[in-house]
C-alpha cells in the first residue's frame, strides 16, 4: 500500500489514542487502539490494517525529531497476525508491539517474538496475571502493563513480585487518579496509562493567580465578535512572549515567505483572521499550564477543538455551530489543567450558556458532542455508534474529521512551539 494510499484508508478509520506517560508525566507514547472501518464492528487484523497504523503513527509522533527519538507507538497486534509477519509493515525505531498473554504456551509464538526482537522491535506485554512468567514471555519483554484499577496496595504488590526478576518496565494500566499515580510510582512502576491527568485536584481555596487570570482575559477579547485586526494585533502585543511566537511563527520556514514580517498586524493579514485566532486561543491555553502538569492537556483540548469544529462544518451542523463546538472542545480540560472548580471558570470565559452548562457535564446537545470526541481517547466503539446516530452523524465523515484534527494539532504546535 502506498503512503497516499494508506492515508485515504485512514481516514475511514476508527482508532484511539492513549498517552504513555513516565513517572515525570511526560508522553513518552502513545497506545494506538484500531477499529479497520467505521461501518465494520469487528475487522480482523490484517496486512492493510497494519500498513494503515503505520500511517497512524507517523500521524502521532513529532515529525521534527529523529525517528529514534520520537514518541514510541504501541500496538495491539493477535498473537496470529504476529507469526504471520504482520508487524513488518510498522517501523521497529518507534513501534511497540504490544500482546496480550495467551493461555498456554506457544513455541511458534515465541520464535516469532524472538525474530521480532532480533528486527529491533521492542515488546509490550499485558500480563492480567502471572501465567506470563510460566510461558516464558516476561524474558522477551521490554515492557509489562499490569491493570490496577479498583486494586488495593497489597494487591498491586502480589502482582507486581511475579515481575522482581525481569528486566522488564512495569507500567501501570487504568490509572484512573491521582493516588493511584503516586501508589503505583511508589511500588515500582515506571509507566502509567489511564485517564489520570484529565482529574483535577481540586481545593476549596485553591485561587487562579492574577497572571493566569489575566490570560483568561484575553479569552474575553477574542470572544468579541466586532474585534477587528487593529484590536487583535493590540491584544498580541501587549504580550512580549506571544508578540516573539508569532513573528518566530510567520517567519518560520513552513510558510516560505520570501521576506520577513516585521508587525503583527502583517502577520494578521499573511495567515488570515482564522488562524491567528486558533493560534492564540491555543498560545494563551499552553502559557497558563502550571509547572508540573503535562503538555497533553493542551494538545488533547487542541484536538478536540479541531474535530468538534471539522466535525460539525463537513455535515452542516446547524444546531450548534462549528466555532461554539471548536471552544467547547478547546476549554474541555481548563479544570485539570488549573486544578479549579469549572463552575468558576466558565464565568470569564466568551460562551452561551448552554455551553458553559455542557462544561460543568450538563447532559446537553453540546455536551453529546464532548462525549464523542471522548469515545475517540477511550477506545468506546459502542457509545461513539450510539452518539453518531443520535447526533445524524456520518460515521466515515466523523472517522476523517478526528483524523484531520491530528495532522492540524501536530502541525500547530511544530510551527508555534507550543510545547515550550
Amino acid at each position: 500500500m502506498t503512503h497516499s494510499a494508506g492515508i485515504q484508508a485512514c481516514i475511514h478509520t476508527f482508532f484511539a489514542r492513549q498517552p504513555v506517560f513516565d513517572a515525570s508525566k511526560k508522553v513518552c507514547g502513545y497506545e494506538l487502539l484500531y477499529r479497520h472501518d467505521p461501518r465494520e464492528k469487528n475487522a480482523p487484523l490484517g496486512a492493510d490494517d497494519v500498513a494503515n497504523l503505520s500511517v497512524l503513527s507517523a500521524t502521532l509522533t513529532s515529525p521534527n525529531k529523529q525517528e529514534e527519538d520520537r514518541e514510541k507507538i504501541f500496538i495491539r497486534i493477535p498473537p496470529g497476525s504476529i507469526m504471520a509477519g504482520i508487524p513488518a509493515a510498522l517501523s521497529p525505531k518507534t513501534t511497540v508491539v504490544e500482546l496480550d498473554a495467551p493461555p498456554a504456551q506457544d513455541q511458534g509464538l515465541l520464535a516469532a517474538l524472538s525474530t521480532l526482537k532480533k528486527q529491533g522491535y521492542a515488546l509490550a506485554l499485558n500480563a492480567a496475571s502471572d501465567r506470563a512468567c510460566v510461558h516464558g514471555l516476561t524474558e522477551l519483554a521490554d515492557i509489562v502493563f499490569l491493570n490496577v484499577l479498583g486494586k488495593e496496595e497489597d494487591e498491586i504488590k502480589a502482582m507486581v513480585e511475579p515481575f522482581a526478576a525481569s528486566r522488564a518496565i512495569l507500567a501501570a494500566k487504568h490509572v484512573e487518579d491521582h493516588a493511584m499515580f503516586e501508589r503505583a510510582k511508589k511500588l515500582g512502576f515506571h509507566y502509567f496509562q489511564g485517564s489520570f491527568f484529565k482529574r483535577p485536584v481540586l481545593s476549596p481555596a485553591h485561587r487562579l493567580s492574577s497572571n493566569k487570570a489575566t490570560r483568561l482575559g484575553i479569552y474575553r477579547s477574542l470572544g468579541n465578535s466586532r474585534l477587528n485586526a487593529d484590536e487583535l494585533a493590540a491584544i498580541i502585543e501587549s504580550d512580549v512572549s506571544i508578540c516573539y511566537r508569532l513573528l518566530t511563527l510567520i517567519n518560520s520556514l513552513a510558510y516560505g515567505l520570501q521576506y520577513k514580517v516585521h508587525s503583527i498586524k502583517h502577520s494578521i493579514m499573511l495567515l488570515g483572521w482564522d488562524h491567528i485566532k486558533n493560534w492564540l486561543w491555543l498560545v494563551v491555553l499552553c502559557d497558563i499550564l502550571p509547572k508540573g502538569k503535562t503538555q497533553e492537556l493542551p494538545r488533547l483540548s487542541a484536538i478536540r477543538a479541531r474535530f468538534l469544529e471539522r466535525a460539525a462544518a463537513e455535515h452542516g451542523y446547524k444546531a450548534v455551530p462549528p466555532d461554539t463546538l471548536f471552544l467547547l472542545g478547546l476549554f474541555s480540560l481548563l479544570e485539570p489543567m488549573l486544578d479549579t472548580p469549572m463552575a468558576g471558570l466558565v464565568q470569564d470565559l466568551p460562551l452561551e450558556e448552554v455551553v458553559k452548562s455542557a462544561l460543568c457535564g450538563k447532559p446537553n446537545l453540546p455536551h453529546q458532542w464532548l462525549e464523542l470526541a471522548r469515545c475517540f481517547e477511550t477506545g468506546d466503539w459502542a457509545k461513539m455508534d450510539a452518539l453518531i446516530d443520535s447526533l445524524g452523524l456520518d460515521s466515515v465523515t466523523v472517522a476523517k474529521a478526528y483524523y484531520d484534527a491530528l495532522i492540524w494539532a501536530s502541525a500547530l504546535y511544530e510551527q508555534a512551539a507550543l510545547d515550550g
